[in-house]
């Protein structure tokens, strides 16, 4: 029996259109009233929810990939990076002038493209770039799309040692995959588009983050379905009770889930929990 359904956003709540269908409404409504607690498990952090999901009634989150997770009234669990891994990370920021952005408990650090990108304006910008893109190209196009300039000492400046760091968000072609796992060891680099990469502390992912919640909950594993749609969901769909995957997620993505249902703009969350009987 299901006593949790957890929910990635861009791709799966989220329309193309970054709406939430009202299908979608409607059925974390009747979860809410079968006593099914309803989570979110996202890439995202706290800063950008409101504009999103604010009306969905959601009982937990587990943002940053997993490395931040909380109900309405309790903080749950919570991982940043170290010192050193965060110095590292800096010093990649400003020394190849690169786009990156450090997520906080409560606001974004770091490129204002990358913090943009957060948004919808560099979600149009990237459908049409080529997926094969290099990474100097792909800098190049951006700062002539949104003109920003990168002073030297950037991210140094920012005092970021002194915050709480969950996440980095890096503006990072699928050609740079492997140059920069070898270059950040401590880190686990996953990735829910083509041109940019999630980058959090060793070991961390949704799953666990979900593992985290339910624990509060006092539910166990099996009880759980989830919904993903892109690689940083693919530990969470192999994992859980019930795994999930949107029809319009990438058919190597659609191998980790249990079922495939429809796609996020014709109804997939719907369709998926009616078939498998999670709703009545």
């Amino acid at each position: 029996m299901i006593k949790a359904v957890f929910f990635d956003i861009d791709g799966t709540l989220l329309t193309s259109k970054s709406k939430v269908l009202p299908s979608t409404l409607r059925a974390i409504e009747k979860l809410h009233q079968q006593g099914i607690i309803c989570g979110i498990a996202s890439g995202r952090g706290p800063a950008t929810l409101d504009d999103l999901i604010h009306h969905l009634p959601i009982d937990c989150y587990v943002l940053y990939n997993g490395q931040l997770v909380f109900s309405h009234d309790k903080g749950i669990y919570e991982r940043i990076f170290t010192r050193e891994v965060l110095e590292k990370l800096i010093a990649l920021g400003d020394e190849e002038e690169r786009q990156i952005v450090f997520g906080s408990r409560k606001k974004y650090y770091g490129s204002l493209s990358m913090r943009l990108g957060q948004r919808k304006l560099i979600k149009k910008i990237y459908q049409k770039l080529p997926k094969s893109i290099t990474t100097k190209e792909l800098h190049r196009l951006l700062k002539e799309k949104l003109v920003i300039p990168q002073k030297a000492d950037y991210f140094k400046n920012m005092s970021l040692l002194s915050k709480p760091i969950y996440q980095c968000v890096l503006l990072s072609p699928e050609s740079e995959a492997d140059q920069l796992a070898a270059r950040l060891p401590e880190c686990t680099i996953t990735r829910s588009n083509p041109y940019s990469v999630d980058i959090i502390p060793k070991g961390g992912s949704k799953l666990i983050g979900i593992q985290k919640a339910i624990d509060y909950y006092g539910i166990d594993m099996s009880e759980v379905a989830v919904f993903g749609d892109n690689w940083n969901d693919c530990e969470m769909l192999q994992g859980a009770g019930i795994g999930i995957v949107m029809g319009n997620a990438p058919k190597e993505v659609q191998a980790f889930g249990d079922f495939v249902t429809l796609a996020n703009d014709y109804n997939g969350i719907d369709y998926a929990l009616k078939e498998l009987q999670i709703i009545r």
